[in-house]
């Protein structure tokens, strides 16, 4: 089975305790999304937010550019106050 990581997709889908992270595993993305849910205790808590299969994903932290850094597609461009992350 696949490790996925899974974020807000957007800014609006952003949880007001803080909890904007979520990693799981499953056979599937859907899959790993129902695990990562019954975690929390709520149904559909992540539904619509963005998912990464770890296996296939980028390194997170390179030379140290931060999740994020501009070049980069698969991970969030943006901290917690919408400001551009440091890096190319």
């Amino acid at each position: 089975m696949a490790t996925y990581a899974f974020y807000p997709a957007s800014e609006a889908q952003r949880r007001a305790d803080g909890l904007n992270f979520a990693v799981a595993v499953g056979a599937s993305a859907a899959d790993a999304r129902g695990a990562a849910e019954a975690l929390l205790g709520e149904p559909n808590a992540l539904a619509g937010w963005a998912s990464v299969d770890l296996t296939s994903a980028p390194a997170a932290f390179v030379s140290g550019l931060p999740v994020g850094a501009r070049a980069q597609t698969v991970w969030p461009t943006l901290d917690r106050g919408s400001s551009h992350l440091r890096g190319t």
